[in-house]
């Protein structure tokens, strides 16, 4: 397969997997992701990483900070990561 070909079949499977414009729709994953790394004993920032992450994969067209305080509040609304 040519690069610019698969580059543009990345584009299309994440326009493909990701939510609503109000970001709503993978705040479950996002939560499980953080409270599954956490259940595990895994410390609170790789858990927050690993539902940045997930969050990302949904939402490719975030920026970083925005992206950064949605999944705070969503995961641990009483801490600032």
């Amino acid at each position: 397969m040519r690069r610019g070909t698969e580059k543009s079949g990345q584009r299309r499977l994440q326009a493909d997997i990701a939510c609503a414009p109000d970001s709503s729709c993978c705040r479950p994953a996002v939560a499980r992701a953080y409270r599954e790394m956490r259940d595990r004993g895994e410390p609170d920032s790789y858990a927050f990483d690993a539902a940045l992450v997930v969050f990302q994969w949904h939402h490719p067209e975030t920026d970083i900070d925005h992206a950064r305080a949605i999944v705070g509040a969503w995961v641990s609304p009483d801490i600032r990561h």
